[in-house]
């Protein structure tokens, strides 16, 4: 099996009261950033949703970051996906143009891991070609 190279890093840091903000003041704002998965995840999680959902803004910023450009033209929040696996590990899934663009990069896969306190959210990506 071929061994695979770091095309890009990213970490985002992110304050939950920031991201709970966003939600309870623009109804919009959940269905511009997340995916019906995500908000189904999220919205489960009684005593930390909003820590849930800042996880995945954070972890969505640094996969954009992976992939050496930012949040934009090639590059869409809700085309970005993070789901766990049985075992509770994230994963990252693509959609649309934002997997469109990876394969134009042949990006290969994407590795994320999340963390989260009641204040922050960090996320750390790394994308392999």
């Amino acid at each position: 099996m071929a061994e695979l190279e770091i095309y890009g890093i990213g970490v985002d840091l992110v304050e939950v009261k920031r991201i709970k903000s966003a939600i309870e003041k623009n109804p919009g704002f959940i269905k511009k950033v997340y995916t019906d998965s995500e908000v189904k995840y999220c919205a489960g999680k009684l005593r930390s949703c909003f820590i849930s959902y800042a996880e995945r803004f954070a972890a969505k910023e640094a996969v954009s970051k992976s992939l050496r450009t930012g949040i934009g033209k090639n590059i869409r929040f809700n085309e970005i996906e993070v789901v766990n696996l049985h075992s509770g590990g994230p994963v990252i899934n693509l959609y649309g143009t934002t997997k469109a663009y990876c394969d134009k990069l042949t990006i290969k896969d994407i590795k994320i891991t999340l963390s989260g306190t009641e204040e922050h959210a960090v996320a750390f990506a790394i994308a392999l070609i």
